[in-house]
């Protein structure tokens, strides 16, 4: 496979960072995954945590070195990702209106072709790319209550974007309530097409602006350049921004395929990992952020 991905995430003006994010790559499959947790709750920087790394634990499990089945895996992941989060509220005994919640994004491209699955409003943008002035840029509908008043043409795109309801949610991962999860059908790449998974905090500012720009330019000079703008824009009060990009570039028959690149790993190499691992690295993953008891709104 032949592809660059590059990844960024900022802090904005708040006082932590509740986003999570991760990308990890076989020779025949890459997952990129993206966690914003829910202000508001207690810990959404560890259900955020949780959920990237029950994800990326799975896919190395599964993916040796392809999956049988990209849809099937993201469907399962995110739900087992969504019920490790309920059982680590229930044994730090939060109540259920205050337990961690994430929205998730994650994406899989295998043979070619990209499948994703989400929850809540971290998207994914697609962009075809058929020159300058003939791009077709696709992306998650959001599970937000004011996607839903724009689907009912209650309001406006150019509304929707300073509603005050606009971070309201309707599904996540944690909380009492089962998650809704979309999943897309598999959809084809050619060469120069764009993916791009973000966080609220770095689309809200821009919109479809931010895909399309992103297209144009180099990732590596691209994507601190946007997540600059959308600080800007957002002004002080900026959220947590977080960005993975990904340009997709045609296999060339010439070339020999490469197994790893940097930052990749050999996912035959990696330990099988049950629900007990999991559950034992949420002690690891709380003393690694010292913010982890306290709730912060955004």
């Amino acid at each position: 496979m032949n592809y660059n991905i590059i990844q960024e995430s900022r802090i904005g003006g708040r006082e932590i960072n509740q986003d999570r994010a991760a990308w990890l790559a076989t020779g025949d499959a890459v997952l990129m995954v993206v966690a914003d947790g829910m202000g508001g709750h207690l810990q959404g920087e560890v259900a955020a945590q949780l959920a990237v790394d029950t994800v990326c634990q799975r896919f190395g499990r599964e993916a040796r070195p392809r999956l049988a089945d990209p849809a099937r895996f993201l469907d399962d992941a995110l739900r087992h990702a969504h019920e490790s989060i309920v059982r680590h509220a229930a044994a730090c005994r939060i109540a259920t209106h205050a337990a961690p919640r994430t929205t998730c994004i994650a994406c899989i491209v295998q043979d070619g072709q990209a499948s994703w699955a989400h929850a809540g409003d971290s998207r994914l943008y697609l962009v075809h790319d058929r020159g300058e002035t003939h791009q077709r840029v696709l992306h998650t509908r959001d599970h937000s209550v004011v996607q839903r008043m724009v689907d009912d043409g209650m309001i406006g795109p150019e509304e929707a974007a300073r509603h005050p309801l606009r971070n309201r949610v309707f599904s996540c991962l944690g909380g009492a309530t089962e998650p809704r999860i979309d999943l897309s059908d598999p959809v084809s790449l050619q060469h120069g097409d764009l993916i791009a998974l973000c966080t609220d905090g770095a689309w809200s500012p821009l919109g479809d602006a931010l895909a399309t720009e992103l297209a144009r330019s180099p990732l590596t000079s691209t994507v601190p350049n946007l997540l600059d703008a959308a600080e800007r824009a957002a002004g002080p009060g900026a959220d947590n921004l977080t960005l993975i990009a990904m340009r997709w570039e045609a296999p060339d028959p010439d070339v020999p395929t490469i197994t790893l690149r940097a930052g990749e790993f050999d996912a035959q190499a990696l330990p099988q990992i049950s629900d007990d691992d999991i559950e034992r690295a949420v002690a690891d993953i709380r003393g690694r952020l010292p913010h982890a008891t306290t709730g912060v709104s955004s």
